[in-house]
């Protein structure tokens, strides 16, 4: 072949420039909106900053310095970004409700005005035995404007949903009505890594939560109002809800409402749960796949009717705006519609939009409308999923060489041989991008759900063709509805077909060959960088500025890097010589992490009352934040579900040495013991019984020595004969008590006194367990609380040197003995550390 033939082949990489303003002035939004995050700089810094560029910026387009000028317009769009988000932050009506609550529930009388139809929220089977049964329930919309103080009724602002409890809540939008409710805010976490629900909220600028227990508790004051601009499309919502209700089989109801408006209500939990750990959940949160699916399947049918050149695109447009509102217009889909809209826009006025200009318009708009929202996972997630579709695309449309030797001999095959390849083409592109996909997204989903599933790769492209079924069926089902609404039943049934295949294969997946992997994730400077050098890398590569290998050689070192500290730290867990005994905030129950010298972990109990899902969160955020991974043994100090009910979801995402419990406990267990034991065998932890006199084989400086109970045990209930350990390390001591009470306690203090610096409060610091003699047998310098009440009474005497902590007010408590033996250090998670006196 001459030079010239594979020059026209294969021509030559030249680097090329991309042209994309709306991506800069994105950056520089965003750029702005972290430096407010960040530093929360007071309202005049911003605007006095934004004038003061924009006068700079005005004085150098004036004189020609057009680089200059456009580096100093970057920065006005900066500034306007933190000012954006300081208003979003931090101003509120002074009216405003939320400013007078506090996480303490506290009653209170409303009145207000009902914004939209009540959704019903059913209650969800127990999944578990450690889970209690629920209530239906019912979240109603309200806009709140005034309070009852006394006989007084004063202004008050604020938008919520009130949960309610019953069988119906039958009211309209506009509509006044009187509440009587549980109030409170959502308050910070408690605990190291778990998810900030008070951040969250107020992003969101929805701090307010209501409460009440029954229907009868909100009143109608009056009729609803007649009509507002706002009905038509309520009552839009209301009907798609209930034609999906009314023609869709129950037990895939909650799939359709989920996939097609964003309503998880009705999602069986079981379902839900399936789709989180097979790594499919992104097909439950409404996104721009599901509106991408639909545009390209109304676009395609309008395309070939007949009609004017500008009917595709503005039916198209049409159907973006309807769906928009349709499902509140949540961010993601604010993502996809603008994406949408400017290709129709594009079309309409036969211009080509450029890809990357429509990603940061769209990103834009969503910093303009909710600046909050690029904190989020799923926008980060979704805007991050399209862009790397986007440079696929780019990617291959330039590397894509034409051979027309290779074309006729593809044009003279056979149509089953044509349609073959095509076939095998779609499939095996479908795999590699999800394959692409999910390792670009991989370390940012890790960093904020600690999953890796593996099945995503497999199970994305596979579920395509009934999503797409699916969500084309309930659009033709809605619009069936109205043209002949007899024919929904039959439409209905034809959708439950897609529907259940998906479903199906997520869950028959899950139960019969789970593939998830917990982790830690990556630390935030880590995960920072990896995504800077993973945009600089592909847009280079984009430009022709380096070789594709050279992209990914870059990414590489900086994974090695990761890797390489994770290692260090590692090693540096197993050399370590302090003891660290961290009381984990679990509400009303207890969860204790001992970290041994030499790198050991020991768990101590982990339950609540109430969810016991709530207890092994808290948990795994603290063994998450700490990078452990596997628990060398757990004790379990008696048979009450707030010590163990957060132990089987534990045993699912930390790999265990072995489980302790008490002869007695093993002996008589209860239904629930035995269904925990049950399942401990079932995994092959090694189970092994403890009593009084045994010591525990940890490091030969530390004893762990078990206190109480005897083989034989005491008269009296579980509490009585909890699982007492005393921790002696470098002559301090740590006493953990369980909830034990008398007649244990008696038998507890009939023993030689030990002095203890940390012991935990027995009972959750209940009075009536009588601990005052057990307190002076041990005459502890610090006393740990783990409990749910801030408020728990007569928990010291003014008198007594000791110190009290409350793992309800203080959140994590973590009590470091050096292996020097110097003071020890004991650190609240929401209060000022401090030294315990020698």
């Amino acid at each position: 072949m001459s030079q010239a033939a594979a020059n026209r082949t294969n021509p030559p990489e030249i680097s090329r420039t991309i042209y994309l303003p709306l991506v800069l002035l994105a950056a520089a939004l965003t750029f702005g909106v972290l430096l407010d995050w960040a530093f929360d700089l007071p309202m005049l810094t911003w605007g006095v900053g934004f004038f003061l560029t924009l006068l700079a910026w005005a004085i150098l387009w004036r004189k020609r310095h057009d680089s200059w000028a456009c580096g100093v317009l970057l920065g006005a769009v900066a500034i306007f970004g933190g000012g954006l988000h300081h208003v979003h932050w931090n101003f509120y009506r002074t009216s405003e409700l939320s400013l007078a609550l506090s996480a303490e529930k506290q009653p209170v009388a409303l009145r207000g005005v009902v914004t939209d139809y009540p959704r019903f929220v059913p209650a969800q089977p127990p999944r578990t035995a450690f889970e209690f049964q629920q209530s239906d329930q019912w979240k109603l919309p309200l806009r709140l404007e005034q309070i009852r103080n006394r006989a007084e009724w004063i202004e008050v602002s604020g938008e919520t949903e009130v949960y309610v409890t019953g069988a119906s809540c039958d009211f309209e939008p506009g509509q006044p009505v009187a509440v009587f409710a549980q109030a409170t805010m959502a308050e910070p976490p408690l605990n190291p890594g778990e998810f900030d629900l008070a951040r969250w909220s107020r992003g969101k600028r929805s701090r307010i939560f209501l409460r009440s227990n029954f229907v009868e508790c909100i009143q109608p004051m009056g009729s609803a109002a007649s009509f507002t601009l706002l009905s038509p499309l309520r009552l839009a919502r209301r009907y798609v809800a209930d034609q999906l209700v009314a023609s869709i089989s129950p037990q895939y109801e909650g799939l359709a409402e989920t996939i097609f408006l964003g309503r998880r209500e009705r999602l069986d939990d079981n379902t839900d749960d399936a789709f989180r750990q097979t790594g499919t959940v992104h097909l439950l949160a409404l996104s721009g796949l599901h509106l991408g699916i639909l545009a390209m399947a109304v676009y395609g049918v309008l395309r070939y009717l007949p009609g004017p050149a500008w009917l595709p695109g503005a039916g198209l447009l049409l159907l973006t705006i309807t769906y928009v509102l349709l499902v509140d217009a949540r961010p993601p889909i604010l993502r996809a519609s603008g994406l949408v809209a400017m290709i129709c826009l594009g079309e309409l006025l036969f211009r080509k939009s450029q890809f990357g200009n429509s990603l940061a318009m769209a990103w834009i708009g969503i910093v303009a409308f909710s600046p909050s929202e690029i904190f989020q996972a799923g926008t980060q997630l979704s805007f991050l999923a399209v862009a790397v579709l986007a440079w696929l695309a780019s990617c291959q449309s330039q590397r894509k060489v034409h051979d027309p030797l290779k074309t006729l001999i593809a044009q003279t095959r056979p149509w089953p041989v044509k349609c073959w390849h095509s076939i095998r083409r779609i499939v095996v592109d479908a795999f590699l991008v999800s394959l692409v996909v999910w390792l670009v997204t991989l370390p940012l989903v890790v960093y904020h759900f600690h999953a890796i599933s593996p099945w995503t790769v497999v199970l994305s492209p596979l579920l395509m063709l009934p999503m797409t079924l699916a969500l084309v069926g309930l659009l033709l089902l809605v619009g069936v509805s109205i043209v002949l609404p007899p024919a929904t039943i039959w439409m209905g049934a034809l959708i439950d077909i897609p529907l259940a295949v998906i479903q199906t294969i997520v869950e028959t997946t899950q139960a019969n060959a789970p593939l998830t992997i917990w982790s830690a994730g990556p630390a935030l400077w880590w995960l920072v960088g990896f995504y800077g050098l993973v945009i600089f890398s592909g847009w280079s590569i984009l430009a022709r500025q380096i070789p594709i290998r050279w992209g990914v050689g870059v990414v590489g070192v900086w994974i090695a890097v990761g890797f390489g500290v994770a290692i260090f730290q590692a090693n540096q867990s197993v050399a370590r010589d302090d003891l660290v005994c961290t009381f984990v905030s679990v509400g009303h129950g207890t969860c204790v992490l001992v970290e041994l010298p030499g790198g050991q972990n020991l768990l101590y109990d982990c339950g609540r009352l109430g969810s016991p899902n709530r207890a092994a969160q808290s948990l795994s955020a603290v063994l998450w934040s700490k990078g452990i991974s596997h628990l060398d043994a757990i004790v379990i100090s008696h048979d009450d579900v707030d010590h163990f009910n957060g132990l089987p979801l534990i045993l699912q995402r930390f790999s265990v040495g072995a489980v302790f419990c008490s002869d007695l406990m093993e002996k008589i267990p209860s239904d629930l013991v035995k269904t925990l034991l049950d399942e401990i065998d079932a995994r092959g932890i090694p189970r092994k019984t403890l009593s009084a006199g045994q010591r525990l084989a940890t490091h030969p400086d530390l004893d762990v020595t078990v206190l109480h109970p005897t083989r034989k045990g005491v008269l009296g209930r579980d509490n009585a004969n909890s699982l007492v350990l005393l921790l002696e390390y470098q002559k301090k001591r740590v006493l953990l008590p369980g909830d034990l009470e008398s007649p244990g306690t008696e038998a507890v203090i009939l023993e030689r006194p030990i002095a203890c610096d940390v012991v935990m409060a027995p009972h959750h610091g209940s009075r009536h367990s009588k601990p005052e003699a057990f307190y002076q047998w041990c005459q502890p310098r610090c006393i740990v609380v783990s409990s749910g009440d801030r408020h728990l009474e007569g928990l010291a005497d003014p008198m007594e040197p000791v110190r009290w902590l409350n793992t309800a007010g203080a959140g994590m408590i973590e009590v470091r003995l050096a292996g020097n033996g110097g003071p020890i250090v004991v650190t609240p998670w929401q209060e000022a550390p401090f030294i315990l006196g020698k």
